[in-house]
């Protein structure tokens, strides 16, 4: 459980609502699911927020994002969206000029960068 929170702590993570951007602060240790309870959604908002808007985080100037309990990659519409949050990302130093934008991932041991599901082209 210690390499998680170390990872969660490096990581900056994000959920994208229908009203703009949530970050966690600096060194934030817990889950998505934490940032969002901690910002006052209650746990059905939670969880449903968790199922259909994309969420991810940023880590070493790439920008990793997925949907659903099993960290799927995004839908088409949530690909979008995600990439409608590219210059937001590149202003805020969370994605580098040379840095890649991901969608899905392949859990796997906790607290590692799991395998990615593809990455998204964007300009």
């Amino acid at each position: 459980m210690q390499n998680e929170r170390d990872f969660h702590r490096r990581r900056t993570a994000f959920v994208i609502l229908s009203a703009g951007i949530l970050v966690a602060f600096d060194g934030f240790e817990g889950s998505h699911a934490d940032l969002l309870r901690q910002s006052g959604f209650d746990e059905r908002q939670t969880e449903k927020l968790i199922a259909l808007r994309p969420r991810g985080f940023a880590l070493n100037g790439n920008v990793y994002a997925y949907q659903g309990d099993g960290f799927s990659e995004l839908s088409a519409g949530n690909e979008e969206i995600l990439k409608s949050f590219v210059p937001y990302f590149s202003r805020n130093g969370m994605l580098e000029p040379n840095g890649k934008l991901f969608s899905g991932m392949i859990p796997s041991e906790p607290g590692k960068i799991w395998r990615t599901v593809k990455e998204i082209q964007f300009s």
